[in-house]
Formats: C-alpha cells, structure tokens, sequence
C-alpha cells in the first residue's frame, strides 16, 4: 500500500523511465513514508547504484556535483509529478547498511496496464452494418 494515489505513482513511474535507462545497474526506488498509509512530508526517491558504478561517477564528477545532480533529478521529477521529491542518490552498500531490511518500491518499470484499476474491461459489440 502507499500513500501516493495511482495517478500519482502512475506519474511518478512515468517521469522516472529515463532514469532506468541512463542508471541500469538498479534504478529509482520509492522509499521512506510515501510507501505507506498516512501523510507524508516529501515522497523520498532513490537512485541506488552499484558501488562500482557509484564510484566512476564519484570519481568523475566528485560528491558536491552527485548532491548537485540528486537535487536536479528532484526538481525534474517534481515538475513532472507535481510532488514534493527528495531524490538522492546512494551506494548500494551504504543504503543497504543503513537502510537495508525497509520496503523499496521499484520505479519506472510500470506501464498502463499496471493502472487499469478494478474497473471490468468488456469487449465491445460487434457494429452492425
């Protein structure tokens, strides 16, 4: 359950599709309260890497430019959703020591299927000529 509602996670999903195709080692997750029932201050995403990959962006871009970059993502995924993001991204290690064992929702592996709801879907009749 979350405490998003299915147009939102629909959104949410939508807007981060290209974030699993420019970081493909394990993508965006929805974490912190937003997973649950009940108010949420900011919905928390999480870009968590390989601490391989982490680490060649690390090096190449150096931390303040990672934070830089989390807070980008944030403001493009909250344009897009209209919902109050806080977007970091983690070493799988490190969030998994910290927060290893909590619920993590993927993201951006949904399409519109996912959100048909509990509508029945009938087919139509057949026109007549």
């Amino acid at each position: 359950m979350s405490a998003l509602s299915p147009r939102q996670m629909f959104l949410l999903d939508q807007a981060c599709q290209p974030l699993r195709d420019a970081f493909p080692d394990y993508g965006p997750y929805l974490v912190g309260t937003a997973t649950e029932r009940g108010p949420y201050r900011d919905v928390d995403v999480r870009m968590i890497m390989s601490d391989e990959s982490f680490d060649k962006l690390w090096a190449a871009i150096g931390h303040p430019a990672i934070w830089f970059l989390g807070l980008a993502i944030g403001q493009y995924l909250a344009s897009l959703t209209g919902l109050p993001i806080d977007f970091q991204i983690q070493r799988q290690t490190q969030a998994n020591e910290t927060h290893g064992g909590k619920h993590r929702n993927p993201l951006g592996l949904r399409g519109l299927e996912n959100y048909k709801g509990d509508t029945p879907v009938r087919e139509p009749k057949e026109a007549q000529p």
